[in-house]
């Protein structure tokens, strides 16, 4: 009976720390990976259809011509620097000369800025002050010579204020420039030194 009472009480014990430490269910799987993104969307129409948008952009109402470079910008069509550009010298609405420059101030490059350096001529004052801000968003002092012998003689008082303001904003980007490239060259030769000091 002893015996009886013993085996029960070890089986009891074993039987709980069974319950106890029994592996669970297995994991559930991995979720599957998220589909691939594409990084540029595909155009919503196809090769012929942008032809028409193309044509559009020569269209008589300025609304018009202004989404079509819209579009084709945004499908990033071959075509769509051009007919800006072609829009920033020669569209008679200065509100759409205006617009090109804005579209062109998130851009870089010696096209951009040469279609910008072209504008800060244009008869509207209002022109020349976008294709003016348009330089100091992009901040490429490589221009800055094209304002100081141009616009900082405008005949128009604001024109002539915002071409120093760009100017200033350009040589503080400049005088940036230099700041960090001391910095860099500082820190590259503290840790030259360190380096050569633990050999």
């Amino acid at each position: 009976m002893k015996y009886m009472l013993i085996v029960c009480a070890i089986a009891a014990a074993g039987y709980m720390a069974y319950q106890e430490f029994k592996p669970g269910p297995p994991p559930p799987p991995p979720p599957p990976p998220p589909p691939a993104i594409l990084s540029e969307p595909a155009p919503v129409i196809n090769a012929e259809e942008q032809a028409k948008i193309l044509k559009s952009s020569e269209d008589q109402d300025p609304s018009v011509r202004w989404e079509a470079v819209l579009l084709l910008d945004k499908m990033k069509s071959p075509e769509a620097m051009p007919v800006i550009f072609h829009m920033l010298k020669k569209d008679l609405d200065p509100t759409l000369r205006i617009k090109a420059c804005e579209l062109l101030s998130d851009r870089n490059g010696p096209d951009v800025l040469a279609a910008l350096v072209g504008a800060m001529k244009d008869q509207e004052a209002e022109v020349r002050l976008a294709a003016l801000l348009a330089i100091d968003k992009i901040g490429d002092y490589s221009v800055a010579g094209a304002i100081a012998s141009g616009p900082i003689r405008d005949q128009e008082e604001s024109v002539r204020l915002q071409a120093l303001k760009t100017l200033n904003s350009l040589q503080d980007k400049k005088q940036a420039e230099i700041e960090a490239a001391r910095v860099r060259y500082e820190q590259e030769k503290a840790a030259a030194a360190e380096a050569a000091k633990q050999r």
